[in-house]
């Protein structure tokens, strides 16, 4: 039987199409994609996007092209309509851009699906290969119809100057079969002949994406909010103290390596009294200073932390060492931490109110007896603040070095959960709001230290 041809309004124009993958780009590909984006009414992206990305490596452009009839060489040769950029963001993660067409393809949803076809394809070669989008925080339109297609939304967090973003991820190979596309050749999605869900899904994504792009690609990047903002290789959306986010591969509660959670680490009538009693000293906490690697001396420096310290936890003091001695055999082994003799447990209780943080730091270099870090979160519920995840990045000892990864999980401050990790380990707390401005609102965490003999 033969197959009838779903016409739309492209597809003439769709026939002569074809897609063309660009790993390295000649004189004539580039003044092909120049003329392309000079007609999509963005020249700046080619130089401010495409060719820094793709000189970084492991970048691949997605051309949909209609070739000049005669003569079928040289410069003009090319038309290029439409442009997918791919590039890794870390192992198996890849961001995509938009798919950049010219006005009159803006609604050329065959076009679009058909580039992002051959993008995911390429990809799921890898079965572990993921697409990442960073949302804006509060996103609705982008939320839903990302998650429509199978995309999860994960607590990691990037900042930019403009807005905060969460990380959504899917595995390329369920993103192309939840678009409909992986038992469709590519002929067929160009010319528009797929079913109306599949193209409405296609077109919803594509529309979605471009426009909640447009504000950082199309315009002021670093003071406009755009809803959708690309993530780049290693995820460098710099925060306060100008640190590096990580990678978003791992799951949100526990990871093994990296820091270990324990829930319920308090009965719920002790957490209640502790926050009573926290609350209570308000005037005793003071400005939290920090020690600059090679000097001796605290200083206050906000531009690496802000918040409100208290170093006397009253009779708090031993339950919390009790509750570490009961946990810690389990969570060094869970860690695959060295043993070490136990020494002291050394405590401290941190206020965290509006726009507080903690750029990258670590608590140990090497040259004290710390051996773990410890967290524990004991807010009230439900909670007044948002943001202030705790985000730790996995070191590694190398010929006695501390050496960074580029692993990391970012911990949700949940309460009455705490959390320990290597004390070697980058870690920092992310910007905390507190619409109230109320004390009794703040971030509340004790934040410990067990050091070896």
């Amino acid at each position: 039987m033969t197959q009838t041809i779903r016409r739309d309004f492209f597809t003439d124009g769709n026939g002569g199409t074809r897609i063309e993958i660009f790993d390295e780009l000649s004189d004539t590909a580039k003044a092909a994609l120049y003329g392309f984006f000079r007609r999509a009414h963005a020249p700046h992206v080619m130089e401010e996007v495409v060719l820094p990305q793709f000189a970084d490596g492991d970048s691949q452009i997605f051309a949909a092209v209609r070739d000049r009839p005669w003569p079928p060489w040289g410069l003009g040769a090319r038309n290029v309509v439409g442009v997918l950029q791919t590039h890794l963001v870390s192992d198996g993660c890849w961001g995509l851009s938009p798919v950049h067409v010219a006005d009159e393809d803006l609604t050329n949803t065959g076009l679009c699906a058909a580039l992002y076809k051959e993008a995911l394809e390429t990809l799921a070669v890898d079965p572990n290969a993921e697409v990442h989008y960073l949302l804006a925080e509060g996103s609705r339109l982008a939320d839903l119809v990302l998650r429509r297609v199978g995309f999860e939304r994960t607590e990691d967090v990037f900042l930019t100057e403009a807005a905060r973003y969460l990380t959504y991820r899917a595995p390329a190979g369920e993103l192309l079969a939840n678009l409909g596309l992986a038992e469709t050749d590519t002929v067929d999605v160009l010319a528009g002949n797929i079913d109306d869900r599949v193209f409405e899904l296609n077109a919803a994504l594509h529309s979605t994406i471009y426009l909640g792009s447009r504000a950082e690609w199309a315009g002021d990047r670093v003071s406009v909010p755009s809803e959708i903002a690309q993530m780049v290789r290693g995820g460098h959306y710099n925060k306060p103290a100008g640190v590096p986010t990580g990678t978003g591969r791992f799951e949100r509660d526990v990871l093994a390596e990296v820091a270990q959670g324990v829930r319920e680490f308090l009965t719920e009538v002790e957490r209640k009294e502790l926050l009573e009693y926290v609350r209570g000293r308000e005037p005793e906490f003071a400005a939290a200073s920090v020690q600059r690697r090679g000097t001796d001396t605290p200083v206050v420096d906000e531009r690496i932390r802000s918040s409100l310290v208290l170093d006397g936890l009253g009779h708090f003091e031993s339950l919390f060492a009790d509750r570490i001695r009961e946990q810690l055999q389990e969570v060094r082994a869970r860690l695959n931490h060295p043993v070490f003799p136990l020494g002291r447990i050394e405590l401290q209780v941190t206020a965290n109110g509006d726009r507080d943080y903690f750029g990258m730091h670590r608590d140990t270099d090497g040259g004290d007896t710390r051996e773990l870090s410890f967290v524990y979160f004991f807010s009230a519920e439900p909670r007044r603040f948002s943001g202030g995840e705790l985000r730790v990045f996995e070191t590694v000892v190398e010929d006695g070095r501390i050496v960074p990864t580029d692993r990391s999980q970012t911990i949700v401050p949940r309460a009455n959960l705490a959390v320990f990790f290597p004390s070697r380990h980058d870690h920092e707390v992310l910007p905390i709001r507190v619409p109230s401005k109320a004390f009794g609102d703040s971030r509340f965490s004790v934040t410990g230290w067990i050091h070896r003999q």
